[in-house]
C-alpha cells in the first residue's frame, strides 16, 4: 500500500498534473520528492521535537547554507573522495570568472567551521567535548536505479549532530549517542531498543584500500576501529545488544557503528541510525592546531558524525512500511476523527450536538481532528476505510447509546500491542477523559522534548 499517499505525505510522481498533461515527476525530477499537506505537519512538529530533545542535552543548535564553494569541500576531501556523488556547477563571479559551487552533500564542513569560529572568538570559554546539531538539508547524486519512494532519494534532511571530543573521551561520547538514540525510539517511536531487534554493524574500512577509497593511514584507521569496538563492547555490556563488522562499509573519512533494526512483522532488517567516527576531518581543517593555540594543550581530537534517524524522509519511509502507514500520536496528520452515528431518529439532533462538542473541545486544545459522519448500518465500512487511509490514533464514536448513556467510545490504537482496542469514558462539556486519554498519549514525548508540540491544521479534506 501507498501508506505516504494516504496520508497526503507525498505526491505520487507518476500521477498526472491536472490541465498540464505530464506527471509530477516529470517537473520534479527523479528522486526529488514532492511532499504534501502531511508532510508539513509531520516534519514540523518532529522538527520541534528533536530540536528540543538535543538543546536538552548540550547540544547547540545552528542552521547552515544549502550550498558552498567548492573551496569548502576540497579542504574537507570530499572533492577527492566523494565528487561523484555531488550537485557541482559553475557560478559567474563578480569579476565575470566563473566560480564552482555544489549543492551540500554533508553538513559537518560547515559544523567544523563554526567550532572554529567560536573557539576564536571566545576562546578557552568553549568547552569540549563540544555538541552542535542541525536538521540539514542535503543533497546527493544517487544513481536513478536506486531511487525507490522516501526510501531512496536525491534531497533529505538529516538529524545531524557533530561531537568534538578529546580521544581519551570518545568511547563514553558513543555510548552517550546510543543512549539518545534508544529514549527517541522507545519514547517516540515506540520501538523497544534490545538485543531481540537491534544488532550494530561496525562500518570498517578494507585496509588495502586506505589511501585510495578510504581517507588517512592504516595506524589512524585501526586506532579508530579500537575505539569503535571499545565503545560496541560497552553498549553490549550495558544492553545486551551485539555487534558484526562490516568490511568495506565505512565512510571515507572514517569507521561508523550503523543500527540495523527488525522493526516490522516480517522482519526485514532496515539499517536506520548510525554514529560515525572521524579523525580525519579535524587534522584537515587543523582544528587540533587551533585547540592546542587556545587551550594550551595537545590533544587528538575526534570527531563524532551522528543521525539518530539518518534520514527523516528514509526513516519514516520505514516506519510507515514497519507500522502498516500508523504514525505515533504527535506525528499524524489527523489525530482523532469524531464520528457521529446518525440512525434516522429523533436522536440525531443530539448525537450532531455531542459531536461538534468534541470537535470544539479538540480543536480548541489544538488537536487535529476530523469529523466523519456515518450511520448504523455503514459503520463498519466507514471504519475499515479510515483503518485503511487515514489510519488515526483515535476514533470516538457518538451514537444513540452514547447520548442516552453520556459516554464516548473510543477506539485507540495500542502502539504495543500493535493494535486498536475500545474503551468507553464517561461524557461532559468539557471531553475530560478523552484530553486526558491524549494527555497520557503524549506524556513520553513530554519527557523527550520538554513540552508535546501541537500545531492545530485542520486536514478535514484527507478523511
Amino acid at each position: 500500500m501507498d501508506y505516504a499517499y494516504d496520508l497526503d505525505i507525498a505526491i505520487k510522481p507518476t500521477v498526472s498534473v491536472p490541465k498540464l498533461g505530464y506527471s509530477y515527476g516529470h517537473y520534479t525530477g527523479s528522486g526529488n520528492v514532492l511532499f504534501s499537506t502531511g508532510w508539513g505537519i509531520l516534519r514540523s512538529v518532529l522538527g520541534d521535537i528533536l530540536t528540543r530533545f538535543h538543546a536538552r542535552r548540550g547540544y547547540k543548535v545552528v542552521e547552515t547554507p544549502i550550498l558552498a564553494r567548492t573551496t569548502l569541500y576540497k579542504v574537507s576531501g570530499h572533492i577527492d573522495y566523494y565528487r561523484e556523488n555531488m550537485y557541482i556547477f559553475n557560478v559567474k563571479g563578480e569579476g565575470g570568472e566563473l566560480e564552482e559551487f555544489a549543492l551540500k552533500p554533508m553538513n559537518c564542513p560547515y559544523h567544523i567551521l563554526i567550532l572554529m569560529n567560536l573557539i576564536e572568538k571566545y576562546r578557552s570559554k568553549v568547552k569540549l567535548p563540544f555538541k552542535i546539531f542541525e536538521l540539514g538539508k542535503v543533497h546527493r547524486y544517487e544513481l536513478s536505479g536506486t531511487l525507490r519512494g522516501l526510501l531512496r532519494v536525491r534531497g533529505f534532511t538529516q538529524d545531524d549532530a557533530h561531537i568534538f571530543t578529546p580521544k581519551e573521551e570518545a568511547v563514553n561520547a558513543i555510548v552517550e549517542v546510543f543512549e539518545e538514540l534508544k529514549e527517541l525510539y522507545e519514547k517516540l517511536f515506540h520501538i523497544d531498543v534490545n538485543s531481540s531487534n537491534i544488532k550494530l554493524r561496525l562500518s570498517f574500512s578494507n585496509h588495502e584500500e586506505i589511501g585510495k577509497e578510504f581517507m588517512g593511514s592504516q595506524e589512524e584507521w585501526i586506532n579508530a576501529e579500537e575505539v569503535i569496538s571499545k565503545a560496541a563492547s560497552e553498549i553490549k555490556s550495558r544492553y545486551g545488544v551485539e555487534s558484526f563488522i562490516g568490511w568495506g562499509e565505512a565512510a571515507f573519512y572514517g569507521p561508523k557503528i550503523d543500527v540495523v533494526a527488525v522493526i516490522e512483522e516480517e522482519e526485514r532488517e532496515w539499517q536506520i541510525g548510525t554514529m560515525q567516527f572521524d579523525f580525519n576531518l579535524p587534522k584537515r581543517f587543523r582544528l587540533e592546531d587551533l585547540i592546542r593555540e587556545v587551550y594550551g594543550t595537545d590533544v587528538e581530537i575526534y570527531m563524532i558524525h551522528r543521525a539518530l534517524l539518518g534520514s527523516l524522509e528514509r526513516f519514516v519511509g520505514v516506519y510507515l512500511e514497519a507500522f502498516k502507514g500508523r504514525l505515533p500520536f504527535v506525528l499524524a496528520p489527523i489525530q482523532v476523527v469524531v464520528m457521529p452515528i446518525k440512525a434516522g431518529s429523533p436522536l440525531d439532533g443530539e448525537i450532531e450536538d455531542m459531536a461538534n462538542s468534541v470537535m470544539d473541545v479538540l480543536l480548541n486544545n489544538d488537536i487535529r481532528a476530523s469529523k466523519v459522519e456515518t450511520t448504523r448500518t455503514s459503520i463498519g465500512g466507514t471504519i475499515r476505510r479510515l483503518e485503511t487511509t487515514i489510519k488515526p490514533p483515535i476514533i470516538v464514536a457518538v451514537g444513540p447509546e452514547e447520548v442516552k448513556k453520556r459516554i464516548l467510545s473510543i477506539r485507540v490504537y495500542d502502539y504495543k500491542a500493535r493494535r486498536p482496542r475500545t474503551i468507553r469514558e464517561p461524557y461532559d462539556d468539557e471531553a475530560t477523559a478523552l484530553l486526558s486519554l491524549i494527555d497520557k498519549m503524549e506524556a513520553p514525548v513530554r519527557e523527550l522534548a520538554g513540552v508535546s508540540p501541537r500545531l492545530p491544521v485542520v486536514l478535514d479534506y484527507i478523511s
